[in-house]
């Protein structure tokens, strides 16, 4: 009886130090290692942004703006405070060692010899090691090329058909969690991670 009572206890005590401590995180440390970079999508109410981090440098692009509050909690998660860019302000700029590119319909962003492409109602995008689907009123065509998808929840399924069925990383962008791509040279990893808000 008095082991079992001992054990209950141990046991008590390491679920109790387990479930406050993860409870109670309100920061997310995105354990960078070096030449790594994270691109965190932000998906929040009113704004879609992408917050670029890389130990030394962190640069939030701001894709869509509608007074959002909070954006900054998103950012005191991260524990970052960014450099702030509007890209729709932005036609083509070196922004430390990310190229910025704007087409009619999105943007490119050259991170670690990778292409992150933001793109609105674009059926097919060439060029693009990721794509992230911010709208979409046809259907989405794969090339060879894209190693994953990123795609925001409101987009209606129907016009995800190929990205669904394909082999490529696909990746839901919702206000209720942060997906995190981390690059290097050499390879990525996708990371969701709830909400905290």
């Amino acid at each position: 009886m008095r082991k079992g009572l001992i054990l209950l206890l141990i046991m008590i005590l390491i679920l109790f130090n387990v479930d406050t401590r993860a409870l109670r995180a309100k920061k997310i440390d995105l354990r960078l290692m070096e030449q790594e970079k994270a691109v965190v999508f932000l998906r929040l109410s009113g704004s879609i942004s992408l917050l670029i981090n890389d130990g030394d440098n962190s640069n939030l692009f701001i894709l869509e703006y509608k007074n959002d509050n909070n954006l900054n909690q998103a950012l005191q998660v991260f524990d970052s405070n960014p450099d702030i860019y509007y890209l729709k302000n932005m036609t083509e700029k070196r922004i430390d060692d990310i190229y910025v590119l704007k087409d009619r319909n999105g943007f490119k962003l050259m991170i670690n010899n990778y292409t992150l492409c933001a793109v609105n109602n674009k059926k097919e995008v060439n060029n693009c090691d990721f794509v992230y689907l911010m709208q979409l009123n046809q259907e989405f065509y794969m090339s060879d090329n894209i190693l994953a998808v990123f795609y925001d929840d409101g987009i209606d399924k129907k016009w995800l058909g190929q990205v669904q069925e394909s082999w490529v990383d696909n990746n839901i962008v919702s206000t209720d969690s942060f997906t995190i791509l981390k690059i290097s040279e050499e390879s990525y990893n996708i990371i969701v991670v709830p909400s905290t808000n």
